[in-house]
C-alpha cells in the first residue's frame, strides 16, 4: 500500500488488513514512513507498529 492511500483511509477511520486480521490504525507517522495498528474489536489490544508497505 502507498502511504498517501493509507493516510486517506486513517482520515476517514476507516480498517486495514494485516497478518490475516482486520485492524484499526490507530495512528501514522509521515517521517519513517510507519503505522500503529491494532486488531479491531480488542478491548485491551496492544498496538504495533508497522511499515506500510506490510498493510493490505
Amino acid at each position: 500500500m502507498k502511504f498517501e492511500r493509507l493516510e486517506a483511509l486513517y482520515n476517514a477511520r476507516a480498517n486495514v488488513h494485516y497478518d490475516g486480521k482486520l485492524c484499526e490504525i490507530i495512528s501514522i507517522n509521515k517521517l519513517k514512513k510507519t503505522a500503529q495498528v491494532v486488531e479491531d474489536g480488542q478491548m485491551f489490544a496492544i498496538p504495533c507498529e508497522v511499515k506500510v508497505e506490510e498493510l493490505e
